[in-house]
């Protein structure tokens, strides 16, 4: 699957149709052929037939999820969160109802509200280790480290001692400042589980906080062994050997061949269609956008034939840039190299006046990217706003380090680079919005 265009199947979706034709009371058919119309980005039609089969009295709260995702992907926010709601009060343990909230509220000027559900959920079923592990994710994503830290302290209370739970805490702890405990907590989990990679990932963060670099590539490296594909490790090695001048920075990160702009013709409509789908008033609480809005789901899965040419095109010509590329086995992003992609994930983020990205990776990625689509006049004079800059960490690190290359955008460039590389946005100050395409993409054959 190269990960572009809908992805529900045809088949199921003329199968499910004949089923419904046969048995038009078949409200499992029914609920069943709503699902396959949003994956083919048919959110319209889905909601029909969600209403007409919870009116027949299919009310399980998986229809009632459905029936707020199709809602949310047609920017009815305010039902969207009643029915997430609905699902939730029904089954407190509907996972996906409450990751909805958390993710939906924060965007629509509800923060305060996104982990309600969960606070509900969880004093209902306190038992439910899928429920804490899930809350614990979303008070991370949203950042808020006294709940993080407080559940997590609840959870090692109730369940007993816990790796991924220790590794939670350690994070809050260190977000408030106490990296001295958070690094005495985190040292007991791993010897309780050390092959546990996240936790020398954040060890590793730890120990670059607490100005001991070689420990800090230490750590990151044991957490690279043990998972290779996370990007995670590799970002905080790279950190670490600049902080040492370790010359093995430039052979990892390499920004001036592995950051690599390349050229992409753009349709006139395109920038217009990418704008009406964004409907949400601010960014998602746990994506790195200030100041803007991202459009929900996958935007390359979109049955949109300007959508689905755009992806042609940038699949095209990645590949055709990959393949100069050299190979080298001991590489981290070289040695994956087979010189075709497939789309992991796909979206368009509109910034507005003084907007921009903080400084971040993309764990799951490989490829990551930036396709300029429409710029405004202050980014366009190339006078430092709205910059793409690479090689400065997170901002949590506690580092004061300049880039290592800015590349100024240009409307029809697209910007691809490994997915470990530190990279943000300078703002603009400008009326206009700042509209790109980004997506994160897997070799073929490993995603």
């Amino acid at each position: 699957m190269n990960g572009i265009g809908p992805q529900g199947s045809p088949e199921a979706l003329a199968a499910l149709e004949r089923q419904l034709a046969a048995d038009p009371a078949d409200k499992v058919a029914m609920h069943n052929l709503g699902v396959q119309l949003r994956l083919m980005d048919r959110s319209a039609e889905a909601l029909v037939l969600f209403d007409k089969v919870t009116a027949l009295g299919l009310r399980a709260p998986e229809t009632e999820v459905m029936r707020a995702h199709v809602l949310a992907d047609l920017g009815r926010f305010d039902e969207a969160i009643r029915a997430y709601r609905r699902a939730v009060a029904k089954r407190p343990v509907t996972i996906e109802g409450h990751e909805a909230l958390a993710g939906l509220l924060p965007q629509v000027g509800k923060r305060g509200e996104a982990l309600q559900s969960y606070h509900e959920a969880m004093a209902l079923i306190p038992e439910s280790g899928t429920l804490w592990v899930s809350a614990l994710a979303a008070a991370k994503g949203l950042g808020d480290h006294e709940q993080l830290l407080a559940w997590a302290d609840a959870a090692e209370a109730r369940f007993g001692n816990d790796t991924m739970v220790s590794n939670f805490a350690a994070q809050a702890l260190s977000a408030l400042g106490r990296d001295a405990e958070a690094y005495d907590r985190l040292d007991r989990a791993l010897d309780f589980e050390p092959d546990f990679a996240p936790a020398h990932n954040t060890m590793a963060q730890l120990l670059i906080r607490l100005g001991e670099p070689a420990q800090a590539a230490a750590a990151a490296g044991e957490a690279t062994r043990l998972a290779p594909d996370d990007q995670s490790g590799w970002a905080l090695l790279g950190v670490a050997l600049r902080l040492m001048n370790d010359e093995r920075e430039h052979w990892l990160c390499n920004y001036e061949e592995l950051v690599m702009p390349i050229e992409v013709p753009l349709d006139p409509g395109l920038a217009a269609g990418l704008a009406a789908r964004h409907f949400a008033r601010e960014h998602p609480a746990d994506q790195t956008l200030r100041g803007g809005t991202q459009t929900r789901g996958n935007l390359f899965e979109s049955a949109d034939p300007e959508i689905q040419k755009l992806a042609r095109d940038i699949q095209s010509a990645i590949e055709a840039r990959l393949a100069a590329l050299p190979h080298d086995p001991t590489h981290p992003f070289l040695a994956r190299n087979t010189r075709a992609i497939e789309f992991a994930a796909s979206w368009s983020v509109r910034l507005q006046n003084e907007g921009f990205h903080i400084s971040h990776i993309h764990p799951k990625g490989w490829l990551s990217s930036a396709l300029y689509v429409s710029l405004p006049d202050a980014v366009r004079r190339g006078e430092g706003q709205g910059e793409l800059a690479f090689g400065v960490p997170d901002a949590a690190l506690g580092l004061d380090l300049p880039p290592r290359r800015v590349v100024k955008p240009r409307e029809g460039q697209l910007v691809v680079f490994p997915s470990y590389l530190w990279h943000g946005t300078t703002p603009f100050e400008d009326e206009a919005p700042r509209l790109t395409v980004a997506f994160d993409a897997l070799p073929q054959g490993q995603g």
